[in-house]
C-alpha cells in the first residue's frame, strides 16, 4: 500500500537519460552462488555472511535503483571475525543501494502473516541509512515499509526492530540498509526471531486450529465463566484425527456455564468493524446441548453481547457457522465460543470469521477501529506506517489531543526531505480497514495540525488483486492549531470490498493526527438494478497461462490479425553486448509465437505501419552506457521494413540522424514524419526526418523543412484533418519542452504554434494521448502522465482540445478514476468508447491496478474491471480485430520484465448477438461508396487503424466514421475524401448495432 514518487524539480537531457540508466544499474549484482550451501544463522540462511568468495554472499544480493556506481566487497566482520559485506555508492545521482537476503525460495525467510518479527543485523557507515524490508505474497516481491533510520556509525552497532503485525498473504521477508547517497556501508549477522507470546492466525482468528500451547493451555484462548461448578480443561485430538482440540468438562454443576474463547485481549479476540455482520465459525462435539456466545469490545472494555445458537448434543464433530446482526457502533473486536450449562462435556476445533457479504452499516456508524489511537503499544492498533522516498522520518505516539478529545495523538516528523511520503494508515489486518460495499459514499474525518507545507488525505482501496493507492482526494495546508477535515469518497468501485485511510506528509516539519473517522454517508447514490459486477457491466478480464517468449516492448498489429512484438535488446545490457536481440510473431487465435531474426537493436526505435501494410522501425539503440566508452543511451540511424508475407526484416536507407526514442507519424500522402529521440551523442537531435513513400527512402535534410525544434523523446504528434500536426503535450522522460505544452505545428512551412490551457505542463511525461473516436470530430485526449526525471507523482488530470475550434485550447475533463499515475495505456474500441488501463504513481514503482472507460458523448468515466496483472513502464495495449484487448509488458525498476498477456473482453462481449459486416470490396478509395453486407440492427460503421504502440505512444491510431445508408441486410458506407483523416494503409471494418455492440472486424485496405 505504498504510493509512487511525488516530487523534485528540473535536469537536463542528460541527466533524463540516465534515467534509464536504472536499468542497467537495478540489476542484482550478484545472487545466491549455490542454493541450498549456507548453513542458517540466526534464523537467516548464510545469515553471517561466511558462505561464498571473496565479492559474494550465499544467499543475499545487492538490490537498488536510480542513477549510481555501486560495488559490494567482503571485509573483515565484526570483532575481527569471519566475514562482513561492505557496500560502497559512488557518483551518486539518485536512488539507492542495499545488500539483503536474495529474493527467493530458500534464502529470504520464510513468515506468518499477521505475526511480528525482531529483526537485527549489525552495521556500521559513514551516512545515515534506513532499515528497508521487503514481503512476499502471492503478488510476489513488493517494498514494505521503512522500519528506521539510523546514523552514521564508526563502529559496529547492533539494531533491533520490531516489524508491524504482516499483512495477510505475506509469507516471506527481505530486508537490509539502504544507502541513499556517496558513502559506505558494511553490514553483518543479520537474524530474524519471531516475537515471544503470538499465536498463528487461522482462519482469521490467531491460533484458530489450537495448534499452539501446551496440554491443557490454548495460545489466545481462554476458559471463562461463572457460577458454581468444577470446569477441566485439556487438549485432545482434533477433528479427523489431525491436530488438536480443547476440550472442556463440567461437572458438580449447580449453577452457571463455561466456554473456551478468543482471549479478550488486543492481538488474540479479533478486529471487527461496528455496523459489519461476521460469520463466525466453530466444529464440536457435545454430551448435551450448548449456546453460541458472543462478547463484543467498545471503549466501555469487554461486555456480553448475545447468545447467537443454541445447537444440540453431538457425538461426531459437527459444524456449525452463524451470522452476527449488524455489530453496534464503536465495536472493535469479537470474541466468542460454546457455552456449557450443566455437567457433561464439549469440544471444540477450528474457530473462524469472516466478513459477511452484502451487510451495510447505518449511517453515523463508526467503521474505524481505534480512530482515537488510543489502543496499542509502538504504531497504534488497527494502523500502519507506509511510506518511501528519500527523507528522514521520526514517529511517536503523544498525549496532546484537541480539546474535548480522548485518545492520543500520532505525531510524524519529515526533515531532510528530497522526496517521497509517509503516512499512518488504517492497517491491512482483518478487521482494521473497513469493509466497505461498491456503489456506496462514504465520510473520512480526521483532525490534524502540521507545520508541513504540503499534506492531503490518501485513500487506498483492496480488490481481489490486493491492495492498492486509489486517490488523494484533497490537499490540507499547514495549520497551527487542531483542525478537523472531512471529505466525502466517490462511489466504491464495483471490485472494491475494503478502503484504507490516513493524512500523507509530503514537506519537512511535523504532522500530528487523531480522531480518525469512517462512516456511510447520510445521502447515498439512486440504486442501480444493473449487477456492478456483471461482465455486461464492467467486462472482464483474463491472464493468459501463456507467457512471452520475449520482453515485448515494442506492439504492432498487422495486417492479417497478428501482433509484431519486438524486444529487441529487450533494456538488457547483456543481450545488447551479446548482440542477441529478439522480435517475435504472436497469432492471438492460435496462441502462437514465431520467433524472428532480428539483425540490429530495435530496442527504443519508432514504427509505423506503411500503406501497403508493411511496417516501418526506424531508430533504436547504437550503444549502451557503459558500453564502448558510452555514458548513455546512442541513437541509431538505421531503418528497416518488416513484410509479414516473409516475415522477415529488409534493410532500407538510413535516416539523417540517429534517434533513440523517435516518433514516426504518417501523413495523408503516406509518407512518414519522424523526430525526437536522442542521437548518436545522447544529446536531442533537432532535425526534422521525412520518409517519402513514393521514393521509399528517407530524405536528406535539406530535402525536408526544419523547424530546428527538438520535439523531446516519443512526442505525441496527431496528423490532423487539415494536414498540420498535433503536438499533444505527452512524451517521455522529464520536463516539457518550453511554452505552453501543446503545439499545432504546419510542418510543409516549418511553423510552429502554442495552443493554451494544458494543466500540469511538467507533469506529462509518459501520459496518454488519443485522437478521441470518432477522428472527425477533431478532439484529442491527454490523460495522466508524471514526471519520471523528478520523481513526481503522476496526475490524475485529463484534458482535452477541440481542433475543429477556430481557436483551439484545451479544456479540462473529468479526472481519470485511480488516482494520478504515468504510463496509462489507452485504447480506442470500436463502441467509439476509449478503455484507460494500467500505469503506476512513481518512476517504474507502484504499479496502479486499476481500468475504466471514457465515453467521449457523456463525457464521463465508466466503472471497469481492473487488470489483475500491475502494468508499467515498457507496458502496451492493443485491440484486437475481435473486439478484445491484449495488454502485454511491463519492467519495474528492478529491471524484471513481466511476461503474462492479460486480455480484457470489454461489456459488449457479454450483450448478446454481435451484428456482422462483409464489406463489398477489400480495397478502398477515397470518397468511395462501398456496399456491406450486414446482420443485425446496424446503425454505424468505422475503420480503425491497427495499433503500433510504444511508451504509451501510438500517434497513429484513430477511428474513422463511415457515413452509412440503406435498410435490412445491405448496407452502403461511404469512405472519407480526405486522406488527412484517413492515412493509406490497412484498417480494421466494424459495424455497430443500436446497442452499441460491435461486429467482429473485417480487413480492408484503404488507398
Amino acid at each position: 500500500m505504498s504510493r509512487g514518487p511525488r516530487s523534485l524539480r528540473v535536469m537536463s537531457i542528460r541527466q533524463r537519460v540516465a534515467i534509464v540508466l536504472v536499468a542497467v544499474l537495478s540489476l542484482p549484482l550478484f545472487g545466491p552462488i549455490a542454493s541450498g550451501q549456507a548453513a542458517p544463522v540466526n534464523g537467516i540462511e548464510n545469515g553471517d555472511l561466511s558462505a561464498a568468495g571473496p565479492g559474494a554472499f550465499t544467499c543475499f544480493s545487492d538490490y537498488g535503483w536510480g542513477s549510481h556506481a555501486s560495488s559490494v566487497t567482503a571485509v573483515t566482520g565484526r570483532g575481527g571475525v569471519g566475514r562482513a559485506a561492505s557496500l560502497t555508492i559512488s557518483g551518486w545521482a539518485s536512488g539507492d543501494r542495499k545488500l539483503q537476503q536474495t529474493e527467493s525460495a530458500g534464502c529470504a525467510p520464510a513468515v506468518v502473516a499477521g505475526q511480528q518479527y525482531q529483526l537485527g543485523v549489525w552495521y556500521t557507515s559513514t551516512r545515515e541509512v534506513n532499515v528497508t524490508l521487503a514481503r512476499h505474497s502471492a503478488d510476489g516481491w513488493t517494498y514494505y515499509t521503512d522500519l528506521k533510520t539510523l546514523p552514521a556509525a564508526a563502529n559496529f552497532t547492533q539494531v533491533q526492530v520490531v516489524t508491524p503485525p504482516l499483512p495477510a498473504g505475506t509469507d516471506q521477508l527481505s530486508w537490509g540498509l539502504s544507502i541513499v547517497g556517496n558513502g559506505t556501508v558494511v553490514t553483518d549477522d543479520y537474524s530474524i526471531a519471531a516475537v515471544a507470546g503470538q499465536a498463528t492466525p487461522v482462519n482469521g482468528v490467531p491460533n484458530g486450529d489450537l495448534s499452539a500451547g501446551d496440554a491443557s493451555n490454548f495460545t489466545c484462548f481462554s476458559d471463562y465463566g461463572w457460577g458454581s461448578h468444577t470446569s477441566a480443561v485439556s487438549a485432545v485430538t482434533g477433528r479427523g484425527g489431525n491436530g488438536r482440540a480443547a476440550s472442556m468438562t463440567i461437572a458438580g454443576w449447580t449453577s452457571g456455564d463455561r466456554k473456551l474463547l478468543p482471549t479478550q485481549s488486543a492481538g488474540c479476540a479479533p478486529a471487527v468493524v461496528g455496523g459489519q455482520q461476521y460469520q463466525l465459525g466453530v466444529w464440536y462435539t457435545s454430551t448435551r446441548e450448548v449456546n453460541l456466545t458472543l462478547f463484543r469490545h467498545s471503549a466501555a472494555g469487554w461486555t456480553y453481547y448475545t447468545d447467537l445458537q443454541t445447537l444440540p448434543a453431538a457425538a461426531n464433530f459437527t459444524q456449525v457457522q452463524v451470522e452476527t446482526p449488524p455489530l453496534p457502533a464503536g465495536t472493535d473486536q469479537l470474541s466468542w465460543g460454546l457455552s456449557i450449562v450443566g455437567n457433561g462435556t464439549v469440544v471444540t476445533d477450528d474457530y473462524s470469521i469472516a466478513a459477511a457479504g452484502g451487510s451495510t452499516p447505518d449511517p453515523g456508524a463508526e467503521l474505524a477501529t481505534n480512530g482515537d489511537l488510543s489502543a496499542g503499544a509502538g504504531v497504534p492498533t488497527c494502523f500502519q506506517m507506509v511510506g518511501w522516498g528519500q527523507n528522514t522520518i521520526n514517529q511517536q505516539l503523544i498525549n496532546d489531543v484537541p480539546a474535548g478529545s480522548a485518545g492520543r495523538t500520532w505525531r510524524i516528523s519529515m526533515s531532510n526531505r528530497q522526496s517521497g511520503d509517509y503516512k499512518l494508515i488504517a492497517g491491512e489486518a482483518a478487521g482494521c480497514a473497513p469493509t466497505v460495499t461498491p456503489g456506496q459514499v462514504y465520510d473520512f474525518s480526521v483532525k490534524y495540525r502540521s507545520t508541513a507545507a504540503g499534506q492531503s488525505i490518501t485513500l487506498f482501496r483492496h480488490t481481489p488483486a490486493g491492495w492498492q493507492y486509489w486517490m488523494d482526494p484533497q490537499s490540507l495546508p499547514a495549520s497551527a492549531d487542531w483542525s478537523t477535515v472531512k471529505v466525502a469518497t466517490p462511489a466504491i468501485p464495483a471490485d472494491t470490498d475494503r478502503v484504507s485511510f490516513g493524512v500523507s506528509i509530503y514537506a519537512n516539519g511535523d504532522l500530528d493526527t487523531t480522531g480518525y473517522s469512517f462512516q456511510l454517508h447520510d445521502d447515498q447514490p439512486p440504486n442501480d438494478p444493473t449487477d456492478p459486477t456483471d461482465p455486461a457491466v464492467i467486462g472482464k478480464w483474463t491472464v493468459s497461462d501463456t507467457q512471452l517468449p520475449l520482453r515485448t516492448i515494442h506492439s504492432t498489429m498487422l495486417k492479417d490479425g497478428r501482433l509484431l512484438l519486438i524486444a529487441g535488446s529487450g533494456n538488457q545490457a547483456d543481450q545488447f553486448r551479446a548482440g542477441t536481440f529478439k522480435a517475435s510473431v504472436w497469432d492471438p487465435v492460435a496462441n502462437t509465437f514465431t520467433n524472428l531474426t532480428v539483425p540490429e537493436d530495435m530496442f527504443c526505435s519508432g514504427h509505423v505501419t506503411l500503406a501497403d501494410g508493411r511496417v516501418l522501425i526506424a531508430g533504436g539503440t547504437a550503444n549502451f552506457p557503459g558500453t564502448g566508452g558510452a555514458i548513455n543511451f546512442q541513437g541509431a540511424k538505421f531503418s528497416y521494413v518488416f513484410n509479414p508475407a516473409t516475415m522477415k526484416f529488409t534493410k532500407i536507407s538510413d535516416m539523417a540522424d540517429a534517434h533513440w526514442y523517435p516518433t514516426l507519424t504518417k501523413l495523408g500522402n503516406g509518407d512518414v514524419w519522424a523526430a525526437g529521440g536522442l542521437n548518436a551523442q545522447s544529446s536531442g537531435p533537432t532535425n526534422t526526418e521525412m520518409f517519402s513513400s513514393s521514393q521509399f527512402r528517407w530524405l536528406g535534410i535539406n530535402e525536408v523543412p526544419q523547424t530546428w525544434t527538438y520535439w523531446g523523446t516519443y512526442p505525441h504528434m496527431f496528423l490532423m484533418a487539415d494536414g498540420r500536426m498535433f503536438y499533444s503535450g505527452g512524451h517521455t522522460f522529464g520536463n516539457q519542452r518550453p511554452g505552453t505544452g501543446a503545439s499545432i505545428y504546419d510542418w510543409k512551412t516549418a511553423k510552429v504554434a502554442d495552443v493554451p490551457g494544458l494543466r500540469e505542463v511538467n507533469l506529462r511525461d509518459q501520459a496518454g494521448s488519443v485522437l478521441l473516436p470518432p477522428a472527425q470530430n477533431q478532439k484529442v485526449m491527454i490523460v495522466g502522465g508524471g514526471n519520471t526525471e523528478q520523481y513526481a507523482d503522476g496526475t490524475d488530470l485529463v484534458d482535452i482540445i477541440n481542433l475543429n475550434s477556430a481557436t483551439p485550447q484545451y479544456a479540462p475533463a473529468p479526472s481519470v478514476p485511480g488516482g494520478g499515475r504515468t504510463y496509462i495505456n489507452l485504447v480506442t474500441l470500436p463502441d467509439r468508447t476509449v478503455l484507460a488501463t494500467g500505469g503506476a504513481h512513481g518512476n517504474r514503482g507502484a504499479e496502479v491496478i486499476s481500468s475504466s472507460t471514457y465515453d467521449p458523448i457523456a463525457n464521463k468515466w465508466l466503472d471497469t474491471a481492473d487488470d489483475p496483472v500491475g502494468r508499467g513502464y515498457h507496458s502496451s495495449a492493443v485491440l484486437l480485430p475481435d473486439g478484445r484487448v491484449a495488454v502485454l509488458g511491463s519492467n519495474p525498476a528492478d529491471n524484471s520484465f513481466e511476461l503474462r498477456i492479460s486480455v480484457y473482453s470489454p461489456p459488449y462481449l457479454f450483450q448478446g448477438t454481435r451484428p456482422t459486416v462483409n464489406p463489398a470490396a477489400a480495397t478502398l478509395t477515397y470518397g468511395q461508396q462501398v456496399n456491406l453486407a450486414v446482420t443485425g440492427d446496424v446503425v454505424a460503421a468505422s475503420l480503425t487503424a491497427p495499433s503500433s504502440a510504444t511508451h504509451q505512444t501510438d500517434t497513429n491510431a484513430r477511428l474513422v466514421d463511415l457515413p452509412i445508408t440503406g435498410t435490412g441486410t445491405n448496407r452502403q458506407a461511404t469512405v472519407p475524401a480526405n486522406a488527412n483523416l484517413l492515412p493509406p494503409g490497412p484498417y480494421m471494418l466494424t459495424v455497430l448495432d443500436s446497442e452499441g455492440v460491435p461486429s467482429v472486424a473485417a480487413w480492408v485496405k484503404v488507398g
